[in-house]
């Protein structure tokens, strides 16, 4: 019986002690002169350091900077809004609701270019706060916009300016 139980462990012992060859990578295929060569490019408008995202859109180190302004507000005299965009991407929005204890809310995060620089994107990274757009209106001028990005209806002439 001990013969027949070696004889039976034997070769199973063998098999788990062999290593295991690797399979062979598939052989890369060269595309033939029929076939064109089609290179994903992704662009990217995140505001870094020196990077031009496309034509016509801004360039972002230059552009980053503090804007501020006066918005108005349905329950209170105003509200004063002070924009920090930075040049590595980040941002800081203030919010000080004039005459309201606890009034000044702060929210920060990413910002980036959209529609070839003619529009910057607020994301604060966080699920319970929206992203919030702004049009570059020239160098020195942001005016908020709604959610889809249309100018807001029905209020004054809202403007960010650049600080000085």
């Amino acid at each position: 019986m001990p013969r027949l139980l070696f004889a039976i462990l034997l070769p199973l012992a063998l098999a788990a002690c062999q290593r295991e060859t690797p399979a062979p990578e598939p052989a890369a295929v060269a595309p033939s002169a029929a076939e064109p060569v089609v290179e994903a490019a992704v662009e990217t408008t995140l505001a870094q350091a020196g990077v031009q995202p496309g034509p016509g859109a801004i360039d972002v180190k230059a552009f980053a900077g503090k804007f501020s302004g006066a918005l108005p507000c349905a329950d209170c005299p105003g509200i004063d809004e002070t924009l920090e965009l930075g040049a590595d991407g980040a941002f800081t929005l203030t919010d000080v609701y004039r005459e309201r204890p606890q009034g000044t809310f702060t929210l920060q995060g990413t910002w980036s270019t959209e529609a070839d620089g003619k529009r910057i994107r607020l994301d604060p990274g966080s699920k319970t706060e929206a992203d919030r757009l702004y049009a570059i209106a020239d160098n020195d001028t942001l005016a908020p916009l709604d959610a889809d990005g249309q100018a807001i209806a029905g209020t004054p002439d809202l403007r960010l300016t650049r600080g000085k």
